[in-house]
């Protein structure tokens, strides 16, 4: 069933092209479930491995969440391609990117959307930490080293940052993507996980 979804989501981008606007209708709709699909997505994770501790009670409702949310967006997509910032505007779109970085329970469909989530960097509707994070976190998945140091794996009570490609040079491309130097990201996380 997710090999069929994603052929015919790429069939569908392919053919189309450009795909058409959706009506305003289907615009205004899309807008309102990214801006509460977005706001849940992030209200769930709220805490999430504060004080080196996971619930396992709030990682059931996180998959749950990004279930609902991948399968809605799948849809969208399917019918109406990825959408624009002119279209829905920056922050439905950053929800639209916020679901594809957690559907890890579908990497396929996190690999199908990578190249539109590079073309809303590229138009302006994404920063290029959204490209930066979903590329790593699909290498990561694919136990591949990660690009530009963004992703990390909960152990023994503190984020540990998963192995890295060309780790000489990750600032420069972090630096490149609008990244933070990983020391300094690396203190922040760690700030987080001592929180109380």
């Amino acid at each position: 069933m997710v090999k069929g979804t994603i052929l015919l989501i790429i069939v569908a981008q392919g053919c189309r092209g450009a795909a058409p606007s959706p009506p305003a209708s289907v615009l205004a709709d899309a807008r309102r479930e990214l801006d509460e699909r977005g706001r849940t997505d992030q209200a769930v994770r709220e805490g999430f491995g504060t004080g080196g501790k996971l619930d396992s009670t709030q990682i059931a409702a996180m998959m749950r969440t990004d279930s609902a949310n991948t399968n809605w967006l799948k849809a969208y997509v399917a019918r109406w391609g990825w959408p624009t910032g002119a279209q829905i505007g920056r922050e439905a779109v950053n929800a639209a990117f916020l679901i594809v970085q957690h559907a890890v329970h579908d990497t396929a469909f996190m690999r199908a959307m990578l190249p539109a989530i590079v073309k809303s960097y590229e138009r302006g509707d994404l920063n290029g930490s959204a490209v930066a994070l979903l590329t790593d976190r699909i290498e990561v998945k694919a136990s591949r080293p990660q690009v530009y140091g963004s992703q990390l794996s909960f152990k023994n009570g503190r984020w540990v940052l998963d192995p890295i490609g060309d780790s000489a040079h990750v600032d420069e491309r972090r630096r490149k993507m609008g990244l933070p130097p990983l020391a300094e990201y690396l203190r922040m996380v760690d700030s987080v996980t001592r929180a109380p």
